[in-house]
């Protein structure tokens, strides 16, 4: 493999594309290259709406949207033409949610986080960098509810970023004899649903309030997302078990063809679904990748719930 190369950035990252080093612990992980490998002249054929009614074929001329999207949860845009799925959000879209933030990396520093833990290296770097990485994304939402009145981009990168966690779960480290996904630091769906409720609670305020989201400074949102992180970020302890479980079941159902390895993982109890983490997972994959997930009564039930609805 040529280390020279370059490897796309995280959701909320303001970085240049950085080369690849080696001498990075986790960090060297991140983000592997993920390839849309669809011709261009398979994208130029004409679309057997009987089979892919929902595709949507603008999209699939935007290379660049569905590599961002690809990054983000791990799945290519073949996936999602065999799923019969659209574009869930444009790369335009992901970039505005990124970049609202205040460069909170200047605020916080991971090395910081990582020393409030008792935990071991590497396993106090993981859990470090998804403390980082729920700090920044839960003030990307607030921001971007702020100036848009919406909560729809930051739900849809919270179910992307959910899925990202099982579908790139083949990048672990092993600590001791036991794995654990390095995805799952940057699955960052349960902030950013908090942050969402948040969001959505003060716009329904009226205009005059002054607790309203719009009335709210930078400085004010700061310490607003600082609060909810700390409110509703997972412990050590729920983290690691969840990185652990993340790992092992995403290598149980490798031989399986990628529409199979979630309800294979969810009827086999490699990810139990009466654990949160697990339902807000196969919600997003019920909202995104609805077809796959179709006629299991475990994973319907939890979109019945309407819990992690926008």
């Amino acid at each position: 493999m040529n280390m020279n190369r370059t490897i796309p950035q995280p959701a909320n990252t303001d970085e240049p594309v950085a080369a690849w080093d080696r001498n990075e612990k986790i960090l060297e992980w991140l983000f592997r290259l993920t390839h849309t490998d669809l011709p261009m002249d398979a994208l130029l054929q004409p679309l057997d709406h009987q089979k892919k009614t929902s595709v949507d074929l603008d999209a699939l001329y935007a290379p660049d949207d569905w590599q961002t999207i690809a990054s983000l949860c791990g799945h290519s845009v073949n996936d999602f033409v065999a799923a019969g799925a659209s574009l869930p959000l444009t790369a335009a879209e992901i970039d505005h949610f990124r970049r609202n933030h205040r460069g909170t990396e200047n605020h916080i520093n991971r090395d910081f986080l990582v020393a409030k833990t008792d935990l071991p290296s590497p396993l106090a770097e993981l859990y470090g960098l998804y403390l980082h990485r729920a700090r920044i994304d839960t003030e990307a939402a607030l921001f971007v509810a702020q100036s848009t009145g919406s909560t729809r981009v930051a739900r849809i990168v919270a179910d992307l970023l959910a899925i990202g966690g099982f579908a790139n779960g083949l990048e672990y480290i092993t600590y001791l004899g036991l794995t654990y996904s390095v995805p799952a630091a940057f699955d960052t769906s349960d902030v950013i649903d908090r942050a969402n409720y948040e969001a959505a609670r003060r716009l329904a305020l009226p205009a005059d309030h002054p607790a309203h989201l719009l009335k709210l400074t930078p400085d004010e949102i700061g310490v607003l997302a600082s609060n909810l992180v700390e409110q509703n970020t997972i412990s050590t302890v729920d983290f690691l078990e969840k990185a652990n479980l993340l790992a092992e079941a995403r290598q149980d159902v490798t031989r399986l063809p990628v529409n199979q390895q979630l309800a294979t993982a969810i009827t086999e109890g490699d990810l139990p679904t009466h654990y949160l983490w697990v339902a807000r997972m196969c919600a997003a994959y019920g909202r995104i990748f609805e077809t796959w997930v179709a006629g299991m009564p475990e994973i319907e039930a939890i979109i019945g719930n309407d819990l992690f609805s926008a």
